[in-house]
Formats: structure tokens, sequence, C-alpha cells
């Protein structure tokens, strides 16, 4: 009658003990790599948004100097189409007057991706009045002191 500890009942226990070892390890290396890859895919989103928001700041600038630029005959609204900033970037600006004095301007900032679509967007807007220039100065376009800058949402 075999004993409780013979070595023969304890064969393949061995075997069976690495490759649970090496599912469990397997496994959890699976889950490495998935926080990884989601931890550089927010990164990329984060830069993307950067770009996205710093387009739309330029497309604010580009506005003011043309409110600026057309002075008191400027139109109720007034749009550009997109504009390519780079490679990957692009902007669409609008000017909108408000009443006599005072302007909205908006500015629409996306990164793209070489098939075109949008991977982020930024929308801002900028609410300033228009003083006329000192002596044969041309007019300027001047943010309004108190919640001039927005950041806008669709």
């Amino acid at each position: 009658m075999p004993s409780a500890h013979d070595p023969g009942r304890e064969r393949g226990f061995g075997l069976l003990l690495v490759v649970v070892l090496l599912a469990l390890m397997g496994a959890l290396s699976l889950g490495a790599f998935g926080a990884a890859r989601q931890e550089f895919r927010n990164a990329s989103d984060l830069g993307y948004a950067a770009q996205a928001f710093e387009a739309a700041e330029s497309g604010l600038a580009a506005a003011a100097s043309a409110a600026a630029g057309l002075g008191g005959a400027l139109p109720f609204t007034s749009q550009a189409g997109p504009a390519s900033l780079g490679a990957r970037t692009r902007v669409a600006t609008k000017v909108t007057r408000l009443n006599e004095s005072l302007f909205l301007l908006t500015s629409v900032g996306e990164r793209i991706d070489g098939g075109g679509a949008v991977l982020a967007r930024r929308f801002l807007g900028l609410v300033g009045k228009l003083e006329s220039g000192v002596g044969s100065a041309p007019p300027r376009f001047v943010p309004l002191d108190s919640r001039g800058w927005v950041q806008l949402f669709d």
C-alpha cells in the first residue's frame, strides 16, 4: 500500500504550479501594459488639447488685430474661414459687433490627424471694445477689464 508521501503520487504537480504561475504573471504584465497604454493616450490627448488651445488663442489675437484694422467700418458679423497654422492645426475666427462699441471675438482651434479627423477642439472668446487712436494712431481693440476672456463650450 503506497504511503501518503509517495514521490510517485506528486509527479506533475511542479509542472502545474509553474504553468499557473506563468499564467498569473502573464495576466499581470498584460494589465500593466494596458495601464501604460492608457497613460500614453491620456498624455497624447493633453498635448492635442494644448495645441488646439494655442491655435484658438492665436486666432483671437488675429481677430483682435482685424477688428482694430476695420475700425468703425466693422460689420455686425465677420467670419474668417478655417486657416491652417501648421501641418495639423487649424483655426477659425469670428468677429461679432454687439453694439456700437462692444465686440465679441470667437475662435475655434482644432488639432487634426493625418486624415483630417479632429483630435481636439477648443472654443475661446474675447469681449472688448475699440478705442480710437490718439492723433494719427489707428484704433485698437481693448479687451474688457473684467471677464473679457471666456472659454466657450459647444
